[in-house]
């Protein structure tokens, strides 16, 4: 992925997905492909996906409330990243959910057209 190669990372991420069906890292790195190609609704149905498969979990709330942000969605975000934090709250999840928050904070995601 960070090579550019999507159409192979793709293939490698839907084989981990498949593999691990019951994990929601596969979805949370799909998700994350998506969301390097600007395709924001596709990385938040992915991180929803990742929801889903662990309930538990706060770093899919994290990245959900990263793929809001970049649609613009704001109060979705933010009520996403809070989760997040209140979730798991020394956690890696919560501090990718504060640097977002200091992101939105600065107008770094005001500058993305959704």
């Amino acid at each position: 992925m960070d090579m550019g190669r999507f159409g192979e990372a793709y293939d490698v991420f839907m084989g981990a997905a498949l593999l691990m069906p019951k994990s929601e890292i596969p979805q949370i790195a799909l998700g994350t492909l998506e969301l390097v190609q600007g395709r924001f609704e596709k990385a938040l149905q992915a991180f929803r996906a990742a929801q889903r498969l662990a309930p538990k979990s706060a770093l899919p709330h994290a990245h959900a409330g990263e793929a809001l942000l970049f649609m613009g969605k704001d109060a979705a975000a933010l009520k996403e990243l809070q989760q997040a934090k209140a979730m798991e709250p020394d956690s890696d999840a919560a501090v990718f959910a504060d640097s977002l928050l200091d992101c939105r904070e600065k107008g770094l995601f005001s500058q993305v057209k959704p």
